[in-house]
């Protein structure tokens, strides 16, 4: 048994172990370099689009999203405002854009500041909640439900979207 035992142990102790490769630590400068270069990318991708929100002579802010659908708005406003005239319906204001642009819907539910895109080219902003699909679009930004309510007031609107300069 013992003479099997040191048979065993010396036929496996002849085949080839490969050497594993162990990476050096970075220098202080290569971290720092490659952070910065991470860092530089990130700062790139999120660029923050404000627009403004005009209507009955008073200017709110919105934050607009970081998806392609916002960016195509912003792209549309670039070349100039949209005037939309929009209906209220309790729960927030809507209207028609006067064109489409892609949607990308999800079900979601709503709330308060909550701007949304509806059937391609309708833009909804929320003081209150409302569960569709819709493509999100933005946040207003600071307001709560009541001062956003106030701002669109109980009826029929004519609001002016702008990117901010």
């Amino acid at each position: 048994m013992l003479l099997a035992c040191l048979a065993s142990i010396a036929l496996f102790s002849c085949e080839k172990i490969e050497p594993v490769e162990i990476p050096e630590p970075q220098k202080e400068e290569e971290k720092q370099t490659e952070d910065n270069n991470n860092n530089s990318n990130n700062n790139d991708q999120t660029i923050t689009m404000v627009m403004n929100i005009t209507a009955g002579g008073k200017t709110i802010t919105a934050t607009l999203a970081d998806n392609a659908t916002a960016k195509e708005l912003a792209e549309k406003l670039k070349a100039g405002a949209v005037t939309v005239q929009m209906k209220a319906n309790g729960f927030e204001h809507y209207g028609p854009l006067g064109f489409s642009l892609t949607s990308h819907n999800e079900q979601v539910t709503a709330v308060s500041g909550d701007i949304m895109l509806y059937n391609s080219n309708n833009i909804c902003v929320f003081y209150g909640n409302n569960s569709w699909s819709y493509t999100p679009l933005g946040k207003v930004d600071s307001l709560s439900a009541e001062e956003l309510k106030a701002f669109f007031g109980t009826g029929d609107i004519s609001v002016t979207y702008s990117l901010k300069q």
